[in-house]
């Protein structure tokens, strides 16, 4: 490794740290103002957590992808989308779990977990013949407005449920906000969870740009740098979340976030991608990397559907298996 660079590496230290800051800052923000939304118009968390904070935390993966297409680095979309789903079980999920077990999780969530499952291997299954087509995408794509609009009308069925209960106070600690009227609330609310996801983003660029500039200037490979920072910079928002959402007993948005993630990258980011640059993959991808996402993403399924909770141990064997995953591709490949 070369040393000899110690001002540059300094500096983006610093950046690192900014970025790190600002993640955790996004966090906070989305966290907080999309579960008083939730609270607010009677909205289950775990629904929000699916849509907004999910379609928001992934951008980076929609961002960092498109662009990769647009500029003919094809096998970097791919390669992010299944890295981002592995490492939003393994990392994100594995991780927060870590912090505090996910117990008592509402039935909901096994619906969503049925569409995340076979969504990862209807993806997979397009990829067989070594391209995801432009049809294929299609197809991808309408099952992101499908999958949106099935949630919409369970979170109308919520609504109705609760229709005669009294809203819940929510304290804020600003006296400001808290004498506001409750569609005044909704819109501070909602312009919390836009700023939060408009500095995750940027959190999470600084912390990529950073990462790789250390990186470079102590001479590491490219092919380092791209199999394990850009996948994992592009899950930062998932997992700043996470663990502000178990700091905060927030499980089901956790959760949420997770399978939404998981469910955009795949709808919502390779679905688009392919409609317009056919999206070719290698079969060390289709039987080496796709076989991985499909285990994370059985294992959860399984231990969802069976205990309804992911207990310290499980979590423990996501996130060792994630640093498996990492470690096997860097120094394998």
């Amino acid at each position: 490794m070369n040393f000899g660079n110690l001002p540059l590496i300094f500096i983006n230290v610093l950046f690192f740290l900014l970025g790190l800051f600002l993640l955790y800052i996004g966090a906070e923000l989305l966290v907080r103002g999309s579960s008083r939304i939730a609270l607010i118009l009677r909205i289950s968390p775990i629904i929000v957590g699916l849509t907004v904070v999910a379609f928001g935390t992934s951008s980076p993966e929609f961002l960092v992808s498109f662009i990769a297409a647009y500029n003919g680095n094809i096998d970097i979309s791919v390669g992010n989308i299944i890295g981002s789903n592995i490492a939003n079980i393994g990392l994100v999920l594995g991780f927060s779990a870590l912090l505090r077990p996910i117990l008592n999780l509402k039935e909901d969530v096994k619906n969503e977990l049925v569409w995340m499952a076979g969504v990862s291997f209807l993806f997979w299954f397009f990829a067989m013949d070594n391209t995801v087509n432009a049809v294929e995408g299609g197809i991808l794509i309408l099952g992101i407005f499908l999958f949106t609009g099935l949630l919409i009308r369970e979170s109308v069925k919520d609504r109705k449920k609760t229709a005669g209960e009294d809203i819940p106070h929510i304290e804020t600690g600003w006296k400001l906000i808290d004498g506001l009227s409750k569609k005044s609330k909704i819109i501070v609310f909602l312009i919390w969870t836009v700023v939060g996801i408009l500095v995750l983003g940027y959190g999470s660029q600084v912390t990529i740009n950073s990462a790789t500039a250390i990186a470079e200037a102590l001479g590491i490979s490219q092919v380092v740098i791209g199999l394990t920072m850009v996948a994992f910079g592009t899950s930062l928002p998932e997992l700043a979340t996470g663990i502000i959402s178990v700091i905060k007993k927030e499980n089901e948005l956790l959760v949420g976030n997770v399978i939404g993630s998981n469910l955009f990258n795949i709808l919502g980011v390779a679905g688009p991608i392919a409609l317009f640059f056919p999206i070719p993959v290698k079969d060390t991808v289709i039987w080496s990397d796709f076989p991985i996402m499909l285990l994370f993403t059985v294992l959860l399924f399984t231990v969802m559907l069976w205990k309804n909770k992911i207990t310290r141990f499980m979590s423990f064997i996501l996130f060792f298996g994630y640093i498996l995953y990492i470690t096997s591709v860097v120094l394998l490949r």
